[in-house]
């Protein structure tokens, strides 16, 4: 990845989880969050995008901001634009989530708009994944492994991901 909104969020990821490694009591505030991103190299800028994408998550999840219209078994079609930002191996990916039963179909709404608001213009599978991992682990809804994520997130080699 580029210097994008997904790598101050994946850096962001790696603070957090070694902070609640080190001490599960410590809360990581947002002043401290934002001063090791700086500390990185990463601008305030792109910080802020970074936070207010993540809280869009959020605020799309909790209906905060109207909810997308989804049904159960119905069919995704990808608009020019998002074929453009989404390739064949990407929409697959999203499809095999949905298949599997761990992205409903209003989580892969979210996932889609979320993508859709990045500014790169083509998005890598390993970057797609960690959208998806960020939108599953900030769900309501039943909860998925988290195991079973880490495994579709960090593994190239899972034999479960036929794409």
């Amino acid at each position: 990845m580029t210097n994008n909104i997904l790598d101050v969020l994946t850096f962001m990821f790696d603070i957090l989880f070694e902070s609640a490694e080190q001490d599960s009591a410590q809360e990581v505030d947002d002043d401290l969050l934002k001063s090791h991103l700086s500390d990185a190299g990463f601008d305030a800028d792109r910080i802020e995008k970074a936070l207010n994408w993540l809280e869009n998550i959020a605020a799309l999840q909790d209906g905060r901001i109207t909810a997308f219209d989804t049904t159960h078994n119905s069919m995704r079609i990808y608009n020019e634009l998002e074929k453009n930002k989404l390739d064949a191996k990407a929409r697959g990916f999203i499809m095999f989530m949905e298949n599997m039963g761990q992205l409903s179909a209003s989580q892969r709404e979210i996932v889609i708009h979320q993508v859709m608001s990045l500014e790169d213009s083509k998005l890598t599978i390993d970057d797609l994944k960690w959208v998806v991992m960020m939108v599953i682990g900030n769900s309501a809804e039943t909860p998925v492994p988290a195991q079973w994520i880490e495994s579709v997130v960090f593994y190239d080699d899972n034999p479960t991901l036929q794409l």
